[in-house]
């Protein structure tokens, strides 16, 4: 026996490890943004003021690693092109420009201003006509109408044209998830990026390039390059606010990630090291500019950024080694593997702030005392019934339990709950049906009350709860007990019992049962997970903050970390419930072993 149970614990590690994989995939990979979150601010306004508008997300998304790829990383092979790309497509779409650009755009929307009363001169002159003091009523009406009949025809101004949003938040979250995986591109591009359009370029917003300075052969602040033969035009405009956007992407994306996160307690030790990143983290942040600061304070801004990079410049580095470190364990997969099996963490929940196993044993105890309940009131109500069920075979006892539970069985949960709690409770509109509380484990003032009281308290609570948990349950339990048991009662073995004297009862109970009980005993041990699972309809109607509730609300938040660890403990108590099936069968039945 001893020999079977460890063979077959360890023939389940592999099956949990495939358990964990399946879940982790399935649920990373569903369409939707964790914890409810969206980005702070949208577009061009949190791309443009520095990141800090955006602090909050990316903070959340790196204290659960969703900054991270899902199962390999392939960032090393990013290079300046990539980081170029989604710095223009930010840089696009800001809001607010530069002094020469803002005028420019005012000339725009003059002349549009202006091409547009020419475009409508008749709108325009039936308005001159809306504007006379002496207009009568009808006359109005009438001059209306001909300015309806007239239309208008609008006329634009002349602007760049902007990236669609969807392209502009992924630019902005491309960039923040790359993290410290492009810090030298981004301290490449501060330093020279330049964007060349050609002279006679007739939309210089699409028909120009980003290029390299120093590949060109300019300085970085050139007005004109040479590319084969032929004369381009630096766009100043565009090419400063993509050194400004990369200046302010290195204040966030060099910071180091904290060693404690967001509710984890740590050693005195760890704690000041955390302090330290936190105070390096801070000074970086502090390194920037305006857009329209003057030369020397870029000069001065981009001075700081080298010398720390010359000091640093370790944590950049790559070798072959490293590369295949960082696509195989800074994935989340590999951290949420590490934290799993080697910390025995389940990590933090998002929508609690607290540690995952801390959450569960909160709700746990609610669903585990309703659960624990409710299957030991089905099997002490169904296995009698079956019972009684095969030993009357086809007589009025079986037909009648069978057409009783059977009706119970078809009423669906949710409505006999909402059907007890509409009459049998505080809520009924008939005072003397008012049997039951409306909702609750227990009532608010029950911790004052002695231990006797609050059994009873709660006891009280439960009745519906259990009354609803229980009763689907009792048709399936009773029928696999008769089932089970008139295979049992066919045998030899129970003929003899029979032959020799025995009274009927002596050798159903004594004889019988134990054998027909297989059945029984299989369901038991898939029933293990229920003692986390919970319910969730009857929870939620009940307000009871059980394990169910707590996955509905896991769920609606995205909070994928305790969706993980309900789901990963029920796949343990499922794989201990069948184990502990195999070993009640040689318990019930001697004919069994495993040896």
């Amino acid at each position: 026996m001893t020999q079977y149970v460890i063979k077959r614990l360890l023939l389940m590690v592999p099956t949990f490890l495939m358990i964990t994989v399946l879940l982790f995939v399935m649920i990373n990979v569903v369409p939707g943004r964790p914890g409810g979150a969206a980005e702070a601010g949208g577009g061009s306004q949190n791309a443009q003021q520095s990141a800090n508008a955006r602090e909050g997300y990316r903070l959340f998304k790196e204290q659960y690693y969703l900054d991270k790829p899902i199962l390999l990383n392939f960032r090393f092979l990013l290079d300046r092109q990539d980081v170029e790309a989604e710095l223009e497509t930010i840089a696009r779409n800001m809001a607010i420009g530069q002094l020469g650009e803002q005028a420019a755009l005012e000339v725009g929307r003059t002349a549009a201003e202006i091409l547009t009363q020419l475009t409508n001169t008749e709108y325009y002159a039936l308005e001159a006509q809306l504007a006379a003091p002496e207009l009568t009523p009808e006359a109005e009406a009438r001059l209306r109408v001909e300015q309806q009949n007239a239309g208008f025809d609008r006329v634009d101004p002349i602007r760049p044209p902007r990236p669609a949003p969807g392209r502009i938040r992924d630019a902005e979250n491309r960039i923040e998830d790359w993290g410290d995986e492009v810090v030298p591109q981004l301290l490449e591009v501060a330093h020279d990026y330049v964007h060349v359009v050609p002279v006679d370029a007739a939309a210089p917003w699409t028909d120009g390039h980003g290029a390299s300075a120093s590949a060109l052969g300019i300085s970085p602040g050139a007005t004109t390059a040479q590319i084969d033969g032929v004369t381009w035009r630096v766009d100043s405009v565009l090419t400063a606010k993509v050194r400004y956007l990369a200046v302010q992407r290195l204040t966030v994306n060099a910071r180091r990630r904290v060693i404690l996160r967001d509710g984890e307690r740590g050693s005195a030790e760890e704690q000041a090291t955390n302090r330290e990143i936190v105070s390096e983290n801070n000074r970086l942040a502090s390194w920037s500019y305006g857009l329209d600061a003057d030369a020397a304070s870029i000069a001065e801004t981009l001075a700081l950024w080298d010398a720390w990079y010359a000091d640093n410049q370790g944590r950049f580095t790559r070798s072959a080694g490293r590369n295949a470190a960082t696509c195989l364990f800074e994935t989340r997969f590999a951290r949420y593997l590490t934290n799993l099996f080697i910390h025995q963490d389940l990590g933090i929940s998002i929508r609690y702030r607290r540690p995952v196993w801390e959450v569960i044993a909160v709700h746990w105890r609610y669903s585990i005392f309703l659960s624990v309940a409710s299957l030991l009131l089905s099997y002490f109500i169904a296995v009698p019934l079956g019972i009684l069920a095969a030993v009357r075979q086809n007589q009025l006892a079986d037909r009648g339990v069978g057409l009783v539970l059977f009706i119970f069985y078809s009423l669906p949960t949710f409505f006999a709950a909402s059907m007890l709690t509409r009459y049998l409770t505080a809520s009924s509109d008939i005072e003397w049906l008012q049997w039951f509380p409306v909702s609750g484990f227990a009532s608010l003032d029950a911790t004052e009350a002695t231990t006797w009281d609050r059994l009873l308290d709660i006891g009280w609570h439960m009745v519906l709860p259990l009354a609803c948990l229980t009763y689907g349950s009792l048709a399936v339990l009773s029928r696999y007990a008769r089932t089970g048991l008139l295979d049992v009662i066919r045998s030899d073995y129970i003929r003899t019992a029979r032959a020799k004297g025995l009274s009927e009862w002596v050798v159903i109970l004594k004889h019988a049962v134990r054998n027909g009980m297989i059945p029984i005993l299989t369901l038991l041990g898939t029933t293990l997970p229920v003692l986390i699972g919970g319910s969730i309809i009857i929870e939620y109607i009940f307000v009871i903050d059980g394990i169910g509730r707590l996955m509905w609300t896991a769920i609606n938040f995205r909070d994928y970390n305790v969706i993980m660890g309900v789901l990963l403990l029920s796949s343990v108590l499922t794989l201990l419930g069948i184990l502990l099936s195999d070993i009640s069968y040689a318990l019930v039945d001697p004919r069994i072993s495993f040896d």
